[in-house]
Protein backbone atom coordinates (compact mmCIF):
# COMPACT_ATOMS: atom_id res chain seq x y z
CA UNK A 1 0.00 0.00 0.00
CA UNK A 2 3.10 2.37 0.35
CA UNK A 3 4.64 1.57 -2.80
CA UNK A 4 1.10 2.43 -4.54
CA UNK A 5 1.33 5.71 -2.71
CA UNK A 6 4.54 6.47 -2.99
CA UNK A 7 4.42 5.57 -6.64
CA UNK A 8 1.26 7.80 -6.84
CA UNK A 9 3.20 11.26 -5.30
CA UNK A 10 6.14 10.09 -7.67
CA UNK A 11 3.57 10.30 -10.50
CA UNK A 12 1.79 13.50 -9.67
CA UNK A 13 5.10 15.44 -8.71
CA UNK A 14 6.43 14.06 -12.50
CA UNK A 15 3.58 15.34 -13.75
CA UNK A 16 3.40 18.55 -12.25
CA UNK A 17 7.22 19.26 -12.97
CA UNK A 18 5.70 18.78 -16.82
CA UNK A 19 2.91 20.96 -16.50
CA UNK A 20 5.46 23.45 -15.07
CA UNK A 21 8.20 23.01 -17.56
CA UNK A 22 5.08 23.67 -20.19
CA UNK A 23 4.13 26.65 -18.52
CA UNK A 24 7.41 28.08 -18.45
CA UNK A 25 8.11 27.19 -22.35
CA UNK A 26 4.96 29.39 -23.16
CA UNK A 27 6.27 32.04 -20.97
CA UNK A 28 9.30 31.80 -23.01
CA UNK A 29 7.90 31.98 -26.23
CA UNK A 30 5.36 34.74 -25.52
CA UNK A 31 8.58 37.35 -24.43
CA UNK A 32 9.86 36.10 -27.85
CA UNK A 33 7.01 36.98 -29.91
CA UNK A 34 6.56 40.60 -27.45
CA UNK A 35 10.38 41.02 -28.29
CA UNK A 36 9.96 40.79 -32.07
CA UNK A 37 6.56 43.56 -32.14
CA UNK A 38 8.32 45.44 -29.70
CA UNK A 39 11.23 45.54 -32.38
CA UNK A 40 8.60 46.28 -34.76
CA UNK A 41 6.99 49.07 -33.80
CA UNK A 42 10.32 50.19 -32.16
CA UNK A 43 11.78 50.38 -35.50
CA UNK A 44 8.64 51.53 -37.43
CA UNK A 45 8.42 54.45 -34.72
CA UNK A 46 11.68 55.31 -35.75
CA UNK A 47 11.50 55.48 -39.39
CA UNK A 48 8.09 58.02 -38.64
CA UNK A 49 10.09 60.18 -37.09
CA UNK A 50 12.80 60.40 -39.40
CA UNK A 51 10.09 61.07 -42.32
CA UNK A 52 8.91 63.67 -40.05
CA UNK A 53 12.62 65.13 -39.62
CA UNK A 54 12.80 65.37 -43.48
CA UNK A 55 9.46 66.51 -44.18
CA UNK A 56 10.48 69.35 -41.63
CA UNK A 57 13.28 70.37 -42.73
CA UNK A 58 12.33 70.44 -46.76
CA UNK A 59 9.11 72.63 -45.59
CA UNK A 60 11.26 74.76 -43.55
CA UNK A 61 14.48 75.36 -46.26
CA UNK A 62 11.35 76.25 -49.06
CA UNK A 63 9.29 78.67 -46.30
CA UNK A 64 12.50 79.79 -45.70
CA UNK A 65 13.25 80.60 -49.00
CA UNK A 66 10.01 82.02 -49.61
CA UNK A 67 10.32 84.24 -46.86
CA UNK A 68 13.77 85.77 -48.20
CA UNK A 69 11.92 86.96 -51.76
CA UNK A 70 8.63 88.82 -49.56
CA UNK A 71 11.24 90.48 -47.28
CA UNK A 72 13.14 91.86 -50.84
CA UNK A 73 9.90 92.88 -51.49
CA UNK A 74 9.23 94.47 -48.19
CA UNK A 75 12.44 96.48 -48.06
CA UNK A 76 13.39 96.93 -52.02
CA UNK A 77 16.83 94.92 -51.13
CA UNK A 78 18.58 92.33 -52.29
CA UNK A 79 17.60 89.06 -49.43
CA UNK A 80 19.78 85.71 -50.17
CA UNK A 81 19.23 82.39 -48.47
CA UNK A 82 22.53 80.55 -48.09
CA UNK A 83 24.36 78.18 -46.24
CA UNK A 84 24.66 79.26 -42.13
CA UNK A 85 28.29 78.33 -41.39
CA UNK A 86 30.36 81.29 -42.19
CA UNK A 87 32.98 78.84 -42.25
CA UNK A 88 31.83 76.51 -44.56
CA UNK A 89 29.84 78.54 -46.92
CA UNK A 90 29.27 75.60 -49.06
CA UNK A 91 27.40 73.28 -46.76
CA UNK A 92 23.42 73.29 -46.48
CA UNK A 93 24.08 70.41 -44.23
CA UNK A 94 24.45 73.00 -41.41
CA UNK A 95 21.54 74.96 -41.40
CA UNK A 96 20.83 78.03 -43.39
CA UNK A 97 20.04 81.56 -42.89
CA UNK A 98 18.09 84.74 -44.33
CA UNK A 99 20.84 87.53 -45.04
CA UNK A 100 20.39 91.13 -46.31
CA UNK A 101 23.82 91.99 -47.72
CA UNK A 102 25.55 95.35 -46.64
CA UNK A 103 28.43 97.26 -48.22
CA UNK A 104 29.77 97.68 -44.66
CA UNK A 105 29.51 93.99 -43.30
CA UNK A 106 30.69 91.00 -45.80
CA UNK A 107 28.33 88.59 -44.22
CA UNK A 108 25.69 91.15 -44.22
CA UNK A 109 22.58 91.82 -41.81
CA UNK A 110 21.26 88.33 -40.79
CA UNK A 111 17.54 88.43 -40.76
CA UNK A 112 16.82 84.87 -39.60
CA UNK A 113 18.28 81.10 -39.25
CA UNK A 114 17.88 77.50 -39.60
CA UNK A 115 20.13 75.50 -37.81
CA UNK A 116 19.82 71.57 -38.56
CA UNK A 117 21.37 70.66 -34.82
CA UNK A 118 18.44 72.06 -33.24
CA UNK A 119 17.27 68.90 -30.54
CA UNK A 120 14.67 67.54 -31.77
CA UNK A 121 16.50 67.47 -35.46
CA UNK A 122 19.53 65.82 -34.22
CA UNK A 123 21.65 67.02 -36.88
CA UNK A 124 19.92 63.86 -38.76
CA UNK A 125 19.01 65.23 -42.19
CA UNK A 126 21.62 66.66 -44.28
CA UNK A 127 22.54 67.29 -48.31
CA UNK A 128 23.24 64.00 -50.15
CA UNK A 129 26.18 65.52 -51.92
CA UNK A 130 26.79 62.06 -53.57
CA UNK A 131 23.82 62.74 -55.94
CA UNK A 132 24.43 66.28 -56.68
CA UNK A 133 26.65 68.25 -59.48
CA UNK A 134 28.53 70.98 -58.22
CA UNK A 135 26.63 72.94 -60.41
CA UNK A 136 23.93 71.86 -58.26
CA UNK A 137 22.46 72.70 -54.65
CA UNK A 138 21.98 76.30 -55.77
CA UNK A 139 25.21 76.85 -56.52
CA UNK A 140 25.83 80.01 -58.44
CA UNK A 141 28.53 79.13 -61.07
CA UNK A 142 29.06 83.02 -62.15
CA UNK A 143 29.33 84.44 -58.56
CA UNK A 144 32.73 84.66 -57.03
CA UNK A 145 33.96 81.23 -55.26
CA UNK A 146 30.85 79.74 -56.80
CA UNK A 147 28.62 80.56 -54.18
CA UNK A 148 26.01 78.71 -52.97
CA UNK A 149 22.37 80.84 -52.68
CA UNK A 150 19.35 81.51 -53.41
CA UNK A 151 18.94 85.58 -54.01
CA UNK A 152 16.17 87.56 -54.53
CA UNK A 153 15.91 91.40 -55.15
CA UNK A 154 12.36 93.27 -55.09
CA UNK A 155 10.47 90.80 -54.74
CA UNK A 156 11.46 89.24 -58.62
CA UNK A 157 12.56 84.96 -58.97
CA UNK A 158 15.70 84.14 -57.65
CA UNK A 159 18.82 85.75 -59.67
CA UNK A 160 22.04 84.39 -60.54
CA UNK A 161 25.10 86.84 -59.76
CA UNK A 162 24.84 87.72 -63.47
CA UNK A 163 21.65 88.01 -63.52
CA UNK A 164 20.42 85.02 -65.17
CA UNK A 165 16.92 83.11 -63.24
CA UNK A 166 17.51 80.33 -60.95
CA UNK A 167 16.47 76.88 -61.75
CA UNK A 168 18.60 74.44 -59.39
CA UNK A 169 17.25 71.62 -56.98
CA UNK A 170 19.29 70.19 -53.58
CA UNK A 171 18.77 66.71 -52.24
CA UNK A 172 17.64 66.25 -48.80
CA UNK A 173 18.75 62.89 -47.29
CA UNK A 174 18.12 61.28 -43.73
CA UNK A 175 21.68 60.01 -42.25
CA UNK A 176 19.83 56.95 -40.00
CA UNK A 177 16.93 55.69 -43.31
CA UNK A 178 19.20 56.85 -46.31
CA UNK A 179 16.77 55.33 -48.04
CA UNK A 180 14.14 58.54 -47.15
CA UNK A 181 15.26 61.58 -49.66
CA UNK A 182 13.66 63.87 -51.20
CA UNK A 183 14.53 66.26 -54.39
CA UNK A 184 13.56 70.03 -53.67
CA UNK A 185 13.59 71.87 -57.18
CA UNK A 186 13.18 74.91 -57.84
CA UNK A 187 12.33 76.08 -61.41
CA UNK A 188 13.12 79.08 -63.23
CA UNK A 189 9.52 81.14 -62.73
CA UNK A 190 10.06 81.15 -58.68
CA UNK A 191 8.08 77.38 -58.23
CA UNK A 192 9.13 75.06 -56.07
CA UNK A 193 8.69 71.39 -56.28
CA UNK A 194 9.32 68.59 -54.26
CA UNK A 195 10.01 64.88 -55.55
CA UNK A 196 10.28 61.57 -53.60
CA UNK A 197 12.41 59.32 -55.72
CA UNK A 198 11.10 56.10 -53.80
CA UNK A 199 7.62 56.91 -55.34
CA UNK A 200 8.42 58.22 -58.77
CA UNK A 201 12.03 58.43 -59.71
CA UNK A 202 10.79 59.97 -63.06
CA UNK A 203 9.63 62.90 -61.58
CA UNK A 204 13.00 63.30 -60.55
CA UNK A 205 14.85 63.70 -63.79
Amino acid sequence: MNDLIGRNYESDSYQCDLETGFTLIEVLICTFLIAIIASTLIESFSRQIAQQQLNEVIHAFIQDAQLARQLSRQLNVKVSLQPANERDPQNWSNGWAIIQPTDTSMRGIMLKTYPLNQPHLHAQVQIATHLLKDSQQFTDMSAPKKARHISFLGGEPALLHNGGFVANRIIWQHKSYPELMRHVILGPGGRWRICDPGKDSQKCL
